[in-house]
């Protein structure tokens, strides 16, 4: 066995890893079971594969202490010369990841806000008129005709306007154009699998291909990550655009200026994403011009000149939409800023941001605060630069409103990449100062158990299950096609989904008053409307709360349909004939999400 040769070693070397990552995946998650075409794989327990672990290293062990180490020495040029490739492979299934267990819904407020202004602006329009709205009898507030994730237009009576920003709109009416409105939802894990490149190019110019490699390797399994580019929404694209304007900025090949041009107009466009994160515009011009010393006062006004002007373009654009919208160019459709924003958010919000970012992503996230005293050269001062940028980041939330979800971290998603490839540094920093044997090892180790824990974490904060729990609003939005043309709803929490799906009208009965909804479907009839009612089950008892005093108000005939067990559909008119002993039937709508 002494003579067993080299590759046969490394093979050995390779297969005890994959068996103990295998196992550990196991250990993990309790059991895993694969199908691929007409095989099927299932482990109930670690123990199996464990054992292959084990086996494996000793039949590499009985080659030698040497030719173990040189085994793992050749591993580890192979992560260095290969990471490279491997990091387009982790974007790739970054980006397959965000496709197959995408949610594909316009659900909420959010996902339907971006997804109805990028209809808008494939169409030419900034809102959307509703004439309902503009008839002074309805029972209740202009608020009624507003759907999820728009507000009331302050300058065109009877319209309601997105409150999102523009810039992922944008984005997504293009593709809407050119491939039609199911390409709106590829943006996100598109943008997802650039990020996760990114995150590499990062983490190598920091620390290495080893580094650059494992700052990837989380990104692409952050559970803050995977929980966003399964949904449309602009968090992923806002982290891409940042992390392209980093990374850029810090580059050392081509002019100064051409250098700037290029960062300025990547966070132009990142400010049309996100607005609020306008500091961070002036974090990456400071990191334009923080290259040699030496250079003239007037080259850098020179750089600053050619930044500014790069980005204007997208702050004019967002303002320019704001006017068209909200009726300033420095308003938003959040509301007033003095109500979002207050000192006394601060506190409550560090002590939350602090907690679910250490707790999603192991303590090992807090490792890059060390990278200015690990690093050298060059390195320590582009760690200093991205901790900047984290910190200003995470500053720009510490003011607003205080959220208790732990998938808020998706604020802080620009910075997430960054503090990653910074921990992962830290640790090539320290492995290089090991035998090469020894660095393969310990990276292995990092690396799989990081990221078994981050996928763990995911799974069990329901990161793949979320199109199942979004699936009712596209269930519903496209069953109730099958209503009238004239049908209109009386809803609560679908009545942006039920428009995007069925174009269909929807008002919210929370804004109507109180004792009037007799009043308010008598209003839809009068305008050739047939009103129903559309409820998740959740809103019926505040519903019947709210119109206690309604004859209506109760429910106390049957739906007509009911999707999923979970939403239904009433039909006013069926209320006087159960009430005369007439029967109503139920339709069971049983649908699986696609």
């Amino acid at each position: 066995m002494r003579h067993i040769d080299r590759r046969v070693v490394r093979a050995l070397v390779a297969c005890a890893g994959v068996c103990g990552i295998a196992a550990l995946a196991i250990a993990a998650s309790g059991s895993v079971s694969i199908h691929v075409g007409p095989v099927h794989l299932r482990a109930r327990g670690p123990a199996r594969a464990l054992g292959a672990a084990i086996v494996f290293a000793l039949l590499g062990a009985a080659a030698g202490r040497a030719a173990v180490a040189d085994a793992l020495a050749w591993w580890w040029t192979v992560i260095e010369t290969q990471a490279a490739r491997a990091a387009v492979v982790l974007a790739a299934l970054a980006t397959i990841v965000g496709l197959a267990w995408g949610t594909f819904v316009a659900g909420g407020s959010d996902s339907y806000c971006y997804l109805n202004q990028a209809e808008l602006f494939a169409r030419g329009a900034v809102r959307d008129l509703d004439p309902l709205a503009t008839d002074p009898a309805w029972p209740g507030t202009v608020w009624s005709f507003a759907p999820a994730g728009h507000t009331p237009s302050k300058t065109v009576p009877g319209a309601v306007v997105p409150i999102c920003p523009p810039g992922y709109p944008v984005i997504m009416a293009g593709v809407r154009v050119a491939l039609g409105r199911t390409a709106m939802f590829w943006v996100t894990p598109l943008m997802g699998g650039v990020a996760v490149f990114l995150a590499f190019l990062i983490g190598r110019r920091l620390g290495g291909p080893a580094a650059g490699l494992l700052g990837a390797m989380l990104t692409a399994s952050s559970p803050t990550f995977l929980y966003q580019i399964v949904q449309p929404m602009n968090d992923i694209t806002t982290a891409a655009l940042w992390c392209a304007a980093v990374v850029v900025a810090r580059r050392t090949d081509g002019g100064a200026a051409v250098r700037a041009l290029w960062t300025g107009l990547l966070a132009g466009m990142a400010l049309t994403v996100r607005p609020n994160l306008a500091p961070l515009a002036a974090v990456t011009a400071l990191i334009c011009l923080s290259g040699p010393p030496a250079r003239p006062l007037r080259d850098r006004a020179v750089d600053v000149a050619v930044f500014g002007a790069a980005a204007a373009p997208g702050l004019l654009f967002v303002m320019l939409i704001q006017n068209a919208m909200y009726g300033s160019p420095l308003a938003s459709g959040y509301g007033d800023p003095r109500e979002l924003f207050a000192a006394s958010h601060i506190l409550p919000n560090l002590q939350r941001y602090t907690r679910w970012l250490l707790e999603v992503h192991t303590p090992f996230i807090a490792a890059a605060a060390a990278a200015p005293f690990v690093l050298r050269g060059d390195a320590r001062r582009q760690a200093i630069w991205l901790l900047i940028v984290a910190i200003v980041t995470v500053a720009c939330y510490l003011p607003y409103v205080v959220f208790d979800a732990w998938w808020y971290t998706r604020f802080l998603l620009p910075a997430i990449p960054l503090l990653l490839a910074l921990a992962a540094a830290v640790v090539a920093a320290i492995l290089h100062r090991a035998p090469p044997s020894i660095r393969s090892l310990v990276f292995y180790v990092i690396a799989s158990g990081l990221t078994i824990i981050f996928l763990r974490t995911a799974v069990d904060r329901d990161v793949f299950r979320l199109r199942g729990f979004e699936w009712r609003y596209r269930s519903t939005g496209e069953y109730v096609t099958h209503l009238p043309s004239d049908a209109a709803f009386v809803t609560g929490h679908q009545t942006g989904s039920l428009r995007f799906y069925s174009g269909r009208s929807a008002v919210g009965w929370g804004d109507i008053d109180p004792g009037r909804l007799a009043e308010a479907l008598a209003f839809l009839r009068r305008h050739g409307r047939h009103p129903y009612l559309l409820f998740e089950s959740w809103e019926e008892p505040d519903f019947k709360k709210r119109f206690a005093g309604d004859p209506l108000g109760q429910l106390d005939w049957p739906p007509i349909i009911e999707i999923d067990g979970n939403v239904r559909i009433y039909d006013p008119e069926d209320a006087d004939r159960h009430r005369r002993g007439e029967t109503v039937r139920t339709e069971q709508v049983v649908t699986t999400a696609r």
